[in-house]
């Protein structure tokens, strides 16, 4: 069973989010991750015993204080492996420590819950990917970690209007992190398990 740990937009980010995947809905039905609710992934990974494993993640959270971030800026994963290939548009963080420790405690309190799955193909091409993966059944926890809230990801070519507009925007964004939401996964199905304010 799929867990996802997320940080959800708010204000003018989270109506930016939401207009662009409409736009792409609109001229791209189906993309990856275009449906999915407008969150930054702290971590996601199988488990079992679902219902502990939410404890644990609720103990560690009663200890960490809310903090500041901000969006610095657009960017696209280009030929994006983990989306199979296609060109991922996304908003960034600015560089945080503090959102680093928050992943990186997260990851350590669901490691106990970790289910056994398959290792995704692209793992096997980078150490970093794959040290990660093995340890806590996600390829993307540490610091070659690239917080970010996605669009979604076009299967088309690299210069095609949709992506040349998206990175015309400029913009930033602060963020209040304040809460934390934890998601069941089922394929492209979000459910919202619990919302978790920060200290």
């Amino acid at each position: 069973m799929g867990l996802a740990i997320f940080i959800e937009p708010h204000g003018g980010l989270k109506e930016n989010i939401l207009i662009w995947k409409a736009m792409v809905e609109a001229k791209f039905p189906d993309q990856p991750y275009c449906s999915h609710p407008p969150h930054s992934t702290l971590i996601h990974v199988n488990i079992q015993q679902e219902k502990m494993a939410l404890e644990a993640i609720s103990k560690m959270l009663k200890g960490f204080t809310a903090f500041k971030s901000k969006i610095v800026g657009n960017d696209v994963f280009w030929n994006d492996k983990a989306a199979g290939g296609g060109h991922t548009l996304y908003w960034k963080f600015k560089s945080n420590r503090i959102l680093y420790d928050l992943q990186k405690q997260l990851a350590e309190a669901l490691q106990p819950f970790i289910a056994v799955n398959p290792e995704p193909q692209f793992v096997n091409d980078n150490t970093l990917l794959k040290k990660s993966f093995d340890r806590y059944g996600s390829p993307f926890i540490g610091s070659h970690w690239i917080p970010h809230m996605t669009i979604a990801s076009l299967q088309t070519r690299r210069d095609h209007p949709l992506i040349e507009e998206f990175l015309k925007q400029t913009g930033k964004y602060g963020m209040d992190v304040n809460e934390v939401s934890c998601w069941r996964v089922e394929n492209d199905q979000h459910f919202c398990l619990i919302r978790q304010k920060l200290q």
